[in-house]
């Protein structure tokens, strides 16, 4: 369960509007049930014609800029999750995101891809990311 809610808050960061139920697999070995490594990750938020809807909403949200306390006070019902432990998550993958996207991008520049691209990709990223934090930060304890 915690590695698909961090899922669900690396693909709302991301801008991965098009994560949806058949991009979630579970794999079944000796040590049990878990949940697949991700697949079919994209920043959907690149192509501004495509919708920045999510495909599943968060807290009956359908996008990050209508992603407000309520929302994950109701994500956290649906999800039956505690409110402490969703907030903690999004904290934590927020900052990682923020200081990460930077060298991820530098990373990839160099390998046939744009790097002015990357580089507002990584910015598009952690402005999201700071945006999915602040937004938290709203939710009452």
């Amino acid at each position: 369960m915690l590695k698909l809610l961090d899922a669900v808050i690396f693909n709302a960061i991301a801008g991965n509007a098009d994560a949806h139920g058949k991009n979630f697999s579970i794999l079944h070995g000796d040590e049990g049930p878990r949940l697949a490594p991700l697949y079919d990750l994209l920043a959907t938020v690149a192509w501004p014609d495509l919708s920045p809807r999510f495909a599943m909403k968060i807290g009956k949200r359908a996008t990050l800029a209508e992603l407000d306390a309520r929302g994950w006070i109701a994500f956290a019902a649906d999800a039956g999750l505690g409110l402490p432990l969703i907030r903690r998550r999004v904290a934590e993958i927020s900052e990682a995101a923020i200081a990460r996207a930077p060298g991820v991008a530098q990373a990839l520049a160099g390998h046939g891809l744009d790097d002015e691209e990357l580089s507002d990709l990584a910015s598009i990223i952690a402005e999201r990311a700071e945006r999915c934090a602040i937004t938290f930060r709203k939710v009452p304890e």
